[in-house]
């Protein structure tokens, strides 16, 4: 299966800038050479992957896991009898099977003679941008998606819901992030008994039959906390979180990172996944009752893989038929949730 993402040719009339320029033709004109770019958002769902480069002439990789540790053994063996074996069940994997994606950008010799810009640089900052945005996007899907949520008798992820709310239909205006949410929700890793919501039919949180994994944070594999910036700045309001939040400390700070929470590493994106008044809720459970995001707080490395096809490859070729320069990005990759029950989503609204 393969995504082509193709620009137009590009000509120098697409790259002259707007009419604005108000000069004489003895007047000089300095040009800054370099661009002003807009605002871009940044990646920061990937780095959190466990991810791994498919072989050659393989067509995909399997992320083994161990789904639980043995919780029921064998009784003990009386003196001079032989061990009573127990069988060895909790082995798993996910495969994960990369797809091909590329872009490309055709500009004409003319219109690289013509600017006062280096649009080389310029489009291939675009290309290696787009393919960092598909990447991120592709992790972020694969670990808030309202299929790995818990259920009676599935292991899956937990829901934390802002409010009073019982589903994304009960959310309301005021339903914002506080630090509470975020206790909760490393409270439900760290726990061996999996709650979950119905969305579908809203009801009180219930327990399901199956134990979850008591996941503990580490410095190598941190509980991380993905908010988007209206829940930063709900977050920045309340004092109990400015006055507990740590900055500036010692151990590594990952890109997006503007704090450390009662251990969760806080992370704001622009990636984060959002959902509208009315409109589909990211919990599957009809239509949102409030526009919101689906924050996300999990375990690094444990949560979700990350398979390469192929990395990101730009080339750079002349084309001299149509007097052109193009540029040809191509990548194949994909993402999966691994463990479940080591992600809890916090569904909250905007305002």
């Amino acid at each position: 299966m393969k995504d082509i993402f193709e620009l137009s040719e590009t000509a120098a009339s697409n790259v002259k800038g707007s009419s604005q320029l108000a000069s004489y033709t003895l007047e000089p004109v300095v040009w800054l050479k370099e661009l002003i770019d807009c605002a871009k958002q940044r990646h920061f769902f990937a780095q959190f992957a466990k991810q791994s480069v498919v072989p050659p002439n393989t067509t995909s990789v399997v992320f083994p896991y161990k789904t639980a540790v043995i919780s029921s053994w064998e009784s003990d063996a009386a003196e001079n009898a032989e061990v009573n074996w127990t069988t060895m069940n909790n082995l798993d994997g996910v495969e994960v099977v990369p797809a091909d994606h590329n872009a490309g950008i055709a500009i004409s010799d003319k219109a690289i003679r013509r600017n006062a810009l280096d649009l080389i640089r310029a489009a291939k900052d675009e290309l290696l941008f787009h393919a960092g945005d598909l990447v991120d996007l592709a992790v972020r899907n694969a670990l808030v998606a309202s299929t790995n949520q818990a259920g009676a008798s599935t292991r899956g992820a937990y829901t934390v819901y802002g409010g009073d709310a019982r589903a994304d239909s009960e959310l309301a205006n005021g339903d914002t992030l506080t630090p509470d949410h975020l206790v909760e929700a490393k409270t439900k890793l760290h726990s061996t008994i999996l709650k979950y919501w119905t969305p579908s039919t809203p009801a009180p949180e219930a327990v399901s039959s199956v134990t979850a994994n008591p996941w503990q944070s580490d410095p190598a594999e941190p509980f991380v906390a993905i908010i988007a910036p209206e829940q930063e700045g709900a977050l920045f309001k309340d004092s109990q979180f400015m006055n507990a939040a740590e900055y500036g400390s010692n151990e590594a700070i990952m890109n997006g990172e503007i704090g450390k929470f009662v251990g969760l590493k806080i992370i704001t994106s622009c990636n984060t996944k959002s959902f509208t008044s009315g409109g589909t809720a990211a919990d599957g459970g009809g239509n949102a009752g409030a526009t919101g995001h689906r924050c996300v707080v999990f375990k690094a490395i444990k949560a979700v893989g990350l398979a390469w096809g192929q990395k990101p490859r730009l080339r750079v070729f002349d084309w001299p038929s149509e007097l052109q320069k193009r540029m040809v990005l191509d990548l194949a990759y994909a993402a999966a949730a691994i463990h479940k029950d080591a992600i809890c989503y916090i569904d909250v609204a905007d305002q």
